[in-house]
């Protein structure tokens, strides 16, 4: 990850997440939607983004500039992604689980927008100002949360254990753990790490969800890739990821007792009947890196 020790909402990861929140908001705007979230358009309003992203999508014949192209390309993807965690999270709380965690949560909105049980709790980590600003914003909005929503503000690279069972996180229920678009920005040895602390911290019956870049050897050398990224969409992707390589997760997560499913980003895309494909250009590129998206559930202790 980059040198930042800390962000807030329009730096480091912190400008991704406004990047997000638009791309859920842009896909919402969408007569075939995957999702329905209506706060992008209040984070974006309620401060001075250094990157102009749009928050719809556009009718036809309106121009489009370049940058705005791969947002909008970009926002297909975080709408199956985004449908793609919806239903796991879902199905896991329905099946039973008590808590959900998002770790690196951001300006995540389903603790308002999906329709909960009345007894889960949903933890939400991340930088106290990121927090702090996505708290301010929905307080203006007078928006209730469907369940019960604990905002934890802690850094994942110290004693975010610490800081989420202080939160009243209880270890012996099964838990929804969700790591949405995260494994990108950590070092190798953060990522071992917290899959180690997920793993404690899980009872039988915990599930995990997460995603990962698809072939970090070929992504560490390939600079040109990570140039013309931050050159079209206007962040900087080289000093946000992390191209150390590592170990796939299921290495450690098999042998201690998780069982794992893994799918390419196409595959979920075509799940939810939709396609990646350029809408501008026609060209069948990816509108992201290439993704692998991987569920897993704890069987045994």
């Amino acid at each position: 990850m980059a040198e930042q020790q800390t962000w807030d909402i329009v730096t480091g990861p912190g400008i991704t997440a406004l990047g997000i929140a638009a791309s859920r908001s842009v896909e919402s705007s969408m007569p075939d939607a995957l999702i329905d979230d209506p706060f992008g358009a209040e984070f974006l309003g309620a401060v001075d983004s250094p990157v102009p992203f749009p928050l719809r999508w556009p009718v036809e014949g309106e121009p489009v500039s370049d940058q705005h192209k791969l947002s909008l390309h970009t926002s297909r993807f975080i709408g199956v992604r985004s449908r793609f965690y919806d239903d796991v999270i879902l199905d896991a709380v329905r099946d039973g689980a008590g808590q959900v965690v998002l770790l690196a949560a951001g300006l995540d909105t389903r603790a308002f927008r999906l329709s909960w049980p009345s007894d889960v709790t949903l933890y939400e980590l991340d930088q106290p100002r990121v927090l702090a600003f996505k708290n301010d914003v929905l307080r203006g909005s007078r928006t209730a949360p469907g369940c019960r929503r604990v905002a934890v503000g802690t850094d994942l690279r110290e004693d975010w254990v610490g800081a989420l069972t202080a939160a009243g996180f209880r270890p012996t229920v099964p838990t929804v753990w969700v790591a949405e678009g995260l494994l990108g920005y950590l070092p190798a040895a953060a990522e071992e790490h917290l899959l180690r602390r997920i793993h404690q911290l899980s009872a039988v019956g915990s599930r995990l969800a997460l995603d990962r870049f698809a072939d970090l050897d070929r992504l560490a050398s390939d600079t040109a890739t990570l140039e013309q990224l931050s050159r079209r969409s206007g962040i900087e992707a080289r000093s946000l990821f992390n191209t150390e390589p590592r170990p796939h997760p299921a290495q450690w997560l098999y042998p201690n007792g998780w069982t794992v499913r893994e799918d390419d980003d196409t595959e979920v895309a075509d799940r939810y009947g939709r396609d990646l494909t350029d809408p501008f250009t026609g060209q069948a590129t990816r509108p992201w890196l290439d993704t692998r998206f991987l569920t897993a559930e704890l069987s045994r202790r």
